[in-house]
């Protein structure tokens, strides 16, 4: 089902229908779940590759949604800091390795190579699962102040470019509220 939302208006159209998503206590398990849902990965790559957007912070600004908790501009701002150092300095970076690892340099690719970037991405996934703990603190206190619709399109509206959030809306909505 298609989530329905014009793109520039606020605030959003209310999404339909949609039940209720079970509470998730694990931001990390929240992701896994949801970043595994049809179209959820391709939208949150599509985002980090054009924007330079972080995919930690996308899926937990949607945790939050999910969870009723509407982001502020400052708890985004500090989440997105505490994290920053982490993310430029060892997840990134692993990220590089992983990708170069692909098609080269030479040696790569081959048996060695694909057994090495196995174990790279593996260390990035145990960097980002670390990088989650950190986001999970922020914010210290969570408020329930919105239908978890409206926060989810809200959260992504502020990491988002107007016009471009759509897709990232649409695949979160439809992977937390009809799985």
């Amino acid at each position: 089902m298609s989530v329905m939302m014009p793109e520039d208006d606020w605030p959003p159209a209310p999404m339909v229908p949609a039940a209720s998503p079970a509470p998730w206590n694990s931001l990390w398990d929240f992701s896994l779940a949801v970043y595994a849902a049809p179209g959820v990965a391709e939208a949150c790559l599509r985002a980090q590759d054009q924007y330079g957007l972080d995919v930690n912070l996308i899926l937990w600004a949607a945790w939050l949604g999910a969870n009723g908790h509407r982001l502020t501009g400052p708890e985004l701002a500090a989440a997105a800091s505490a994290t920053d150092a982490w993310r430029r300095e060892v997840v990134q970076p692993l990220r590089a390795v992983r990708r170069r690892l692909k098609n080269g340099p030479p040696p790569a690719p081959n048996a060695a190579s694909t057994a090495l970037r196995e174990q790279v991405q593996a260390a990035e996934l145990e960097a980002e699962r670390q990088q989650q703990q950190m986001l999970q603190a922020f914010p210290p206190r969570q408020r329930l102040e919105a239908t978890p619709e409206l926060a989810l399109a809200a959260n992504i509206a502020l990491l988002l470019p107007a016009g471009n959030r759509r897709a990232v809306t649409e695949a979160l909505h439809a992977a937390i509220f009809n799985p």
